[in-house]
């Protein structure tokens, strides 16, 4: 019965090598602890697994790492097994994190709630060594469990790695933090205690913290529970929370934030099934935006509207679409909108926004811009790039002020084979007009 257990679960796996993207991103394969990356300009998703839909308690064999272009078709690029590293036979293949210095990748994992190992590889697909054939947080570091962590590569090349489980009520768990030496496999320092300011009630005992960096702001994540910090270090303040409490926009939402062609993306999973029912989770992705004070924001609306779909797809019949849906942008901002919610605003000439993979797209006669500009300007609909052929063009009214917003029609022609469309914009300002949505007619 084992043997045919091991049997269908290496025929699930392949079934599983070429997958189309959805929410969840992959269906009934118990994907657990996402963390997306932008290695040479690839997206490679790493993640654990809960192998046992009726299991009480964690059993998770291996490790993934999953490979797409564009979010959308994601092909499995390894299986990484704990009998390849220190671990040995073991079913506690606990988080991890990735990270790439010196032509090199890192690929740092959870020997359960114990300890912490490293592998390293020439390509971020693997194949991954284990770099040193044992723990490289070891049980005895510090009073808190070596395990969960998150390394960032700072901007001067700095690396420091984040571990452990944090609880307000018990001095001895707590998140640590250290710079990796230049060789990203061991320690430069003693790891030292973060401080954790303002801490609510949601952001009083959680494990996997996450840390990245935007605007010179170090964000130190734990699920969908945040602090800030203008030094790594810290001490960081308690912010809030970027998610709802929906879809598993929680404590427990294990995974991380990322950016990839000037958009931000948020990775997360759920006990879909409930904790108390199984210890079995799916993971999903959807966009995120930043506030103008720099707090973050999951799109709960494109989750509300469109959550099986995922991102990086959409239909033409759908009601509108939110300027802040794109895939790739330059030359312009994301930023809040007067309306509430978010708009694309400082709008340079050239600047461009792409929306692939659009359904139901060849029919349509018209595409119908909700803006506000105080200059005016050219808006031009392409296929694919702003190099693809001219699909409209339409001139931006001024419209007063950028509280007040127009609806401009433009006609479309050439639709035949397009499923991607780049918006450009011509003018003479640095802003151009400030979009919120379209819709297809």
């Amino acid at each position: 019965m084992k043997n045919k257990i091991v049997f269908v679960s290496i025929l699930f796996l392949f079934a599983c090598s070429f997958v189309k993207g959805q929410n969840p991103i992959i269906k009934d394969f118990g994907m657990a602890d996402p963390h997306c990356y932008i290695f040479n300009n690839k997206a490679y998703l790493f993640t654990t697994r809960d192998e046992d839909p009726k299991a009480k308690g964690f059993v998770m064999p291996d490790w993934q790492i999953w490979s797409s272009d564009n979010l959308v078709d994601w092909k499995m690029e390894r299986r990484i097994l704990p009998t390849e590293t220190y671990m040995g036979k073991s079913t506690k293949c606990w988080a991890t994190e990735t990270a790439t210095k010196n032509g090199k990748y890192y690929f740092y994992f959870s020997n359960g709630n114990i300890n912490t190992g490293v592998m390293v590889a020439d390509k971020p697909e693997g194949p991954y060594i284990d770099a040193l054939g044992k723990p490289m947080l070891d049980v005895d570091l510090t009073s808190t469990k070596e395990y969960d962590p998150t390394v960032l590569v700072d901007d001067n090349g700095e690396a420091y790695i984040v571990f452990g489980h944090y609880r307000d009520d018990d001095k001895n768990l707590n998140w640590y933090i250290a710079k990796l030496n230049e060789d990203m496999i061991s320690l430069a320092e003693q790891p030292k205690e973060i401080v954790l300011k303002n801490v609510l009630d949601f952001m009083k005992a959680n494990d996997k913290p996450n840390l990245h960096k935007r605007n010179g702001i170090y964000y130190l994540s734990a699920g969908t529970h945040y602090a800030i910090s203008k030094n790594v270090y810290g001490p960081y303040t308690v912010v809030g929370s970027s998610g709802n409490n929906k879809y598993g926009l929680d404590s427990r939402a294990h995974g991380n934030y990322f950016t990839w062609n000037n958009q931000w993306f948020h990775t997360w999973c759920h006990f879909h099934l409930g904790k108390e029912v199984a210890y079995y989770r799916e993971s999903y992705m959807t966009y995120l935006h930043y506030k103008d004070d720099g707090s973050m924001v999951d799109d709960v609306d494109y989750l509300e509207a469109h959550f099986a779909t995922g991102v990086g797809q959409y239909d033409a019949n759908w009601d509108f679409i939110q300027a802040e849906w794109y895939m790739k942008a330059l030359g312009l901002e994301k930023k809040e909108c007067p309306l509430g919610g978010f708009e694309i605003q400082k709008i340079q000439n050239n600047g461009t926004l792409v929306y692939p993979n659009i359904k139901n797209l060849e029919k349509k006669k018209s595409i119908n811009f909700y803006l506000s500009s105080k200059n005016g300007g050219i808006i031009e609909v392409h296929d694919k790039s702003a190099n693809g052929k001219l699909l409209g063009t339409s001139k931006i009214p001024k419209t007063g002020n950028w509280s007040s917003y127009q609806n401009l029609n433009c006609t479309l022609n050439n639709l035949k084979d397009v499923k991607d469309i780049c918006i450009v914009f011509k003018g003479d300002t640095a802003d151009i007009a400030h979009l919120d949505r379209f819709q297809f007619n």
